[in-house]
C-alpha cells in the first residue's frame, strides 16, 4: 500500500485518529479517516491547533471549556469544532503534550476491548489499533468524552429553545 505524505491537514467528522510517528529525526502524523490512512509531516499537536484555528475557536479556548466542566483533571476530552449543531470531541489517550499520545474521535469509536497489550480500539471504518493503554483508562477517556457530548447537546438544546425568534425554516 502507498503511503501517501501531505503537509496539512484539517480534522473534521471524518477524522477518527491522530497518531504521533517517527520519522527520522522528527514527529509526524499518521491519520486515520474514514477514507484512507494519510502521513501529515506535522506532530499531531499542530494539527489540533491549526484546525481548531481553521473551525472557530483555539486549542486553549476548547481545553478551557472541558476544564470549566470537568474541574482539573489531566488529559481531558476537547471539543474541536461544532458541525451542523453536533460538537467534534477528540480524546487524548496520555497527556495532550506528550509525544506518545494519541488522538480518538468519539465518533469514531465503535468498540473498546482489553487486551494483553492493554487495549484494542475497532473504529467505525472497522480497522482495530491495539495500543498500549489500560482498558481502564481508556475507557474513562470514553466516558468523559461522551459526558462532555452530551452537556453540549443539552446546551445547544437550551439555547435554541430559548431563542425568541425561530426562523421559519
Amino acid at each position: 500500500m502507498q503511503t501517501n505524505y501531505v503537509n496539512g491537514y484539517l480534522i473534521s467528522f471524518n477524522t477518527y485518529l491522530l497518531e504521533p510517528i517517527q520519522h527520522g529525526a522528527k514527529i509526524f502524523t499518521r491519520v486515520i479517516d474514514k477514507h484512507n490512512e494519510l502521513i501529515v509531516t506535522r506532530k499531531p499537536m499542530h494539527i489540533l491547533r491549526k484546525s481548531c484555528i481553521s473551525l472557530g475557536t483555539t486549542y486553549e479556548a476548547a481545553k478551557y471549556s472541558a476544564k470549566r466542566f470537568f474541574g482539573n483533571q489531566h488529559k481531558l476530552p476537547i471539543v474541536v469544532a461544532f458541525d451542523y449543531g453536533f460538537p467534534c470531541i477528540f480524546l487524548p489517550t496520555y497527556s495532550p503534550n506528550s509525544i506518545h499520545n494519541i488522538w480518538i474521535g468519539l465518533h469514531a469509536i465503535s468498540n473498546i476491548i482489553p487486551s494483553k497489550l492493554g487495549c484494542i480500539i475497532t473504529l467505525k471504518n472497522d480497522k482495530q489499533i491495539e495500543l498500549p493503554i489500560q482498558y481502564a483508562s481508556i475507557s474513562k477517556q470514553f466516558v468523559n468524552a461522551s459526558m462532555l457530548y452530551k452537556h453540549y447537546m443539552n446546551e445547544r438544546k437550551s439555547i435554541s429553545h430559548d431563542a425568541p425568534y425561530h426562523p421559519p425554516f
